[in-house]
C-alpha cells in the first residue's frame, strides 16, 4: 500500500467518524488529555531550547569579545597576555594550577 493510499483511507475514515453524531465529541474528549500532555511537553522543550540558546549566545559573545580584545592589543603592538606568560593566560610563575 502506498503512503498516498494510506493517507486517503485515513482521511475518509476520519471524515466518516465525524459524520456519526456523538462520535466527534467522544473523540475530542478522549483526545483532550493527550493534547494537553503534548502541549505541556512542547512548552517544556521550548523553554529548555530558549535557555540553551541563551547560554550559547552568551558564550559566543564572550569569545567574540576576547578575540576583539586580542586583535586590539595586537594592533597597538602589545603582546596578548597569553603569549607573555608562555601560552595560557594567567600561567605565570606563581600559578599553582596543575598542568593539563
Amino acid at each position: 500500500m502506498s503512503a498516498r493510499g494510506f493517507l486517503m483511507g485515513a482521511a475518509v475514515a476520519a471524515g466518516a467518524l465525524m459524520l456519526v453524531p456523538g462520535v466527534a465529541s467522544a473523540v475530542a474528549r478522549a483526545g483532550r488529555p493527550a493534547m494537553r500532555r503534548a502541549a505541556r511537553a512542547g512548552a517544556a522543550a521550548y523553554g529548555q531550547a530558549r535557555t540553551s540558546a541563551a547560554e550559547l549566545y552568551e558564550t559566543a559573545e564572550d569569545v567574540a569579545a576576547e578575540v576583539r580584545a586580542e586583535m586590539h592589543a595586537a594592533s597597538e603592538g602589545d603582546e596578548p597576555e597569553a603569549s607573555r606568560h608562555g601560552g595560557e593566560a594567567g600561567a605565570g610563575p606563581d600559578d599553582t594550577r596543575a598542568p593539563g
